[in-house]
């Protein structure tokens, strides 16, 4: 079976960094990717006992409608991968040492699995899948300025530990603006989102350039707000966090964002975001702040 392998060793704190110095296996004998490998193909066959050895307790799967499933109404929906074990299948490896992002892509489908080390060995997390296709409404962008409340200010969230924390802060400081945003993008990594409308985005530095040319160029533009958060959990694994988040964009469709962010030189930065749209999401709209 073969397969393309590029693998990324993601941003890590010094720490890690400095076990992980001697650098992984070759791609094609990582031990992870051969049980993503093993895991795709116990799901393709719908083999339960062989896909429970390498799931987590708190496994959860967005399908390329943007439908949440829990593991085990996933196996009584006999839910298969969008992409199945191939030849043409093209992976992409990031570590955030006990994290691991892999990303899964044929043709316009993408896949993104969150493989995390538990003290039973590595388990897949969580999985969000991307049919691209076209858009199938029309956007409404707010002609007036919306302020960042949520999630600048507050979420429907509580972090508990230390690292929850710090990972929440430095998203809120990211959506608080172009400067924190800036500043918690990994652009080291040329971090990518996929979108379910859009495929894969241009290139970090390239958004951030054209975001500050469109600024200059439309100064008197309505400031729109950061996309707010309805509901998010997180996973802590020390100098990784995971997230999912459901995000009801203005004058956009809901969608599931898939996170992870990593700790990097005392940083905590936005390292990897899918954004999975919701089928049967209505388009969302702002409506203007009232004063009592």
């Amino acid at each position: 079976m073969k397969r393309w392998i590029v693998n990324v060793v993601g941003m890590v704190s010094l720490g890690v960094a400095a076990a992980m110095s001697a650098g992984p296996a070759r791609a094609a004998d990582d031990a992870i990717v051969q049980a993503d490998h093993s895991l795709v193909q116990a799901l393709e066959k719908g083999d339960k006992a062989a896909a429970n050895k390498l799931l987590d307790p708190d496994f959860t799967w967005i399908d390329s409608q943007g439908i949440l499933w829990y593991k085990d109404d996933a196996f009584r929906a006999g839910l298969k991968p969008l992409i199945p074990n191939g030849s043409d299948v093209k992976i992409t490896e990031h570590k955030y040492g006990k994290v691991v992002w892999i990303q899964e892509n044929q043709g316009k489908n993408y896949v993104a699995h969150f493989w995390v080390e538990r003290p039973e060995g590595w388990r897949l997390l969580h999985t969000t899948e991307i049919a691209v296709r076209p858009k199938d409404y029309t956007s409404v962008r707010p002609n007036f300025d919306v302020p960042c409340v949520n999630p600048c200010k507050e979420v429907p969230y509580q972090p508990i530990t230390k690292s929850e924390k710090e990972a929440l802060a430095g998203w809120q400081d990211q959506e608080s603006g172009p400067e924190g945003w800036d500043r918690r993008i990994a652009t080291n990594l040329d971090q990518r989102a996929v979108m379910t409308w859009i495929g894969p985005r241009p290139a970090t530095k390239d958004i951030i350039a054209a975001r500050n040319k469109h600024m200059q160029e439309n100064p008197n533009e309505p400031k729109v707000a950061a996309v707010p958060a309805l509901w998010m959990r997180t996973w802590d694994f020390g100098d990784a966090v995971v997230m999912i988040a459901c995000q009801p964009t203005y004058g956009e469709k809901a969608y599931w964002a898939s996170r992870v962010f990593a700790k990097t030189n005392g940083l905590w930065q936005m390292a990897e975001s899918y954004h999975n749209y919701i089928a049967a999401s209505p388009v969302m709209t702002a409506v203007p702040a009232t004063t009592k």
